[in-house]
């Protein structure tokens, strides 16, 4: 049982903050506002009925804008001279899903139809992912599933790969959710990832909501250097969340509140969440390198393997700001997907040739596998007669090391920075799979 301490509560007055989730964002060729989107994606079961709940409330409550998505699931069929075949019942299957989506909006709202209901086909948490940053949505909402262990084996834990993969923020809802009287607990490791999932769960709660800092230490003995019966670990860890809570933009409606307890990081997250009746734990995820994720696992997916209540991921590397150019041609005719490839992977070349790389897959099913390591960048492009992205590796001299890499089935090409606007990444998603080149230094 971890070991408890006195709360230390933050009642800071002020306007909602003007954040980067749900948040309308101003058109400067108008002055009017795009309102924020809000994605939630159904199969039309009963399991997503709770998230379906808590986006139409999240989406009165901020006057976002909500999309509804279901996702048919169907992989491509390829033929040996690379042609894809269509399944004969792809039409049918479609329209079964659509029609369970929207049986499902007049069970839940009692009222007739009053959104539209997109249907595509793929695999549920990439598609996800593409239209999400497509449509530069504020919040995805999913189903959060269940958690027996029949339900995993044959499931495919949409959330928890969504929740991988995603540069949204990721809200999964268990089906018996219904979006009011938010009590959050945030997991805090006090890095910078901390700051954004305590300020995402702030903005989720809404008035009247209480948001907890909770940071987990490991049991470790050191009663010897304790001082008036306070270890030397828990001060530091009191005076960390401190720090953090100040940092943070609190509406005058919201409580916060800080504690430390002991344990293994997901467990104790998991029982504190119990024992306070909390109905949603937030957690950074989204840790740079497939690999190390998939050799390490995560909090953020044993929490959404183990909790009753809603879960909300918050990414590592979020959707940057539009530039005053972008936002213009937001919800006007965009220009086509590969002309922008073209553009983006030559600038990106330029910047960073010579950098030093990590080439990862990760596959869906497969996992994530390791490309190479160390090698420097000579080149991206993307060749639209032949429709890929080829990635070209090495020395650069005769006789050195050389690797290239064709990657077609494109369906999304986009560059991750961190807060300074440094590219960190080259993330290109493909049919099921998605390669990622990070920088080794």
């Amino acid at each position: 049982m971890p070991t408890t301490h006195p709360a230390t509560q933050f009642t800071p007055a002020g306007a909602y903050p003007d954040s980067q989730y749900l948040v309308a964002e101003q058109l400067p060729w108008s002055g009017a506002r795009r309102p924020a989107v809000i994605l939630v994606a159904s199969d039309g079961t009963e399991r997503s009925d709770g998230a379906l709940r808590v986006a139409l409330a999240r989406a009165r409550a901020t006057s976002a804008s909500i999309e509804i998505l279901t996702v048919a699931r169907w992989e491509p069929l390829t033929s040996p001279d690379g042609m894809t075949l269509w399944q004969e019942d792809n039409a049918t299957r479609r329209g079964c899903q659509r029609r369970a989506v929207e049986a499902q909006l007049v069970r839940v709202t009692g009222k007739p139809r009053e959104h539209g209901v997109t249907v595509l086909d793929g695999n549920p948490a990439f598609t996800i992912s593409r239209v999400a940053i497509e449509r530069r949505a504020a919040l995805v909402v999913v189903g959060l599933g269940r958690h027996g262990l029949t339900d995993r084996l044959f499931s495919d834990e949409t959330a928890i790969q969504l929740a991988r993969i995603s540069r949204v923020p990721v809200l999964a809802v268990p089906e018996h959710a219904v979006g009011s009287a938010w009590h959050a607990i945030v997991a805090v490791d006090f890095g910078e990832i901390s700051d954004r999932a305590a300020q995402c769960a702030i903005d989720t709660v809404g008035d009247e909501g209480i948001v907890e800092l909770v940071h987990v230490m490991p049991f470790i003995q050191e009663n010897a250097f304790a001082v008036d019966g306070v270890a030397p670990s828990e001060r530091w860890a009191h005076s960390q969340l401190d720090s953090l809570a100040a940092r943070l933009v609190v509406p005058a409606g919201v409580t916060l509140k800080s504690i430390a307890i002991r344990g293994s990081a997901a467990h104790a997250l998991l029982d504190h969440a119990q024992r306070v009746d909390a109905n949603l734990i937030a957690t950074g995820t989204h840790g740079r390198g497939f690999v190390a994720r998939a050799v390490l696992g995560s909090v953020a997916t044993r929490l959404l393997r183990g909790s009753h209540c809603a879960v909300l991921s918050v990414p590592r590397d979020p959707l940057p700001a539009l530039e005053p150019a972008e936002r213009a041609s937001v919800g006007l005719a965009p220009r086509p997907a590969p002309a922008v490839w073209v553009e983006l992977l030559s600038a990106f070349s330029k910047r960073n040739e010579g950098r030093r790389t990590i080439l990862e897959v990760d596959d869906i099913e497969l996992g994530a596998q390791a490309q190479e390591y160390n090698y420097p960048l000579l080149g991206t492009v993307y060749d639209e007669r032949a429709g890929r992205v080829e990635l070209m590796l090495g020395d650069g001299i005769s006789g050195g090391r050389h690797l290239s890499r064709s990657i077609g089935n494109v369906a999304a090409v986009d560059v991750l920075t961190d807060g300074e606007g440094h590219d960190v990444a080259l993330r290109i998603q493909h049919g099921a799979s998605q390669t990622l080149l990070t920088f080794a230094a």
